[in-house]
């Protein structure tokens, strides 16, 4: 197997940014990724997320591995306690890791899900 070598500034420079899927207020995110197909039925994603404070509804059912970079937020689970994120945290959101996010302070993190459906 060949390592990758991942290099987020080389991924779509000049993205724009976008109102979060599900948003429960105002934030607006950025995403900046690549798929590492692994098998011909599941494909691996690595990227920056980048989001401004507000309020939205965590939807990814795979799991995610991500380094928070800067920021602050608050992730509650649909089951469980709420979790305080800051700058520095490592975070594993296992599979139908639903919720609500609160991003206090703009927030950029890397990541990657695992396990997604290739799209066609």
């Amino acid at each position: 197997m060949k390592p990758v070598i991942f290099q987020p500034d080389a991924l779509i420079a000049t993205a724009t940014g976008n109102p979060v899927p599900a948003p429960l207020g105002e934030p607006i995110s950025i995403v900046r990724s690549a798929s590492l197909t692994s098998s011909a039925r599941a494909t691996n994603r690595v990227g920056v997320w980048e989001c401004s404070p507000g309020r939205w509804r965590r939807q990814i059912v795979q799991a995610e591995f991500c380094y928070f970079l800067e920021g602050r937020a608050t992730f509650t689970p649909d089951v469980g306690e709420p979790i305080e994120i800051t700058a520095g945290d490592v975070v594993h959101f296992p599979e139908r890791s639903l919720g609500v996010w609160d991003i206090h302070e703009a927030s950029r993190k890397i990541f990657m899900v695992f396990d997604e459906e290739p799209s066609a």
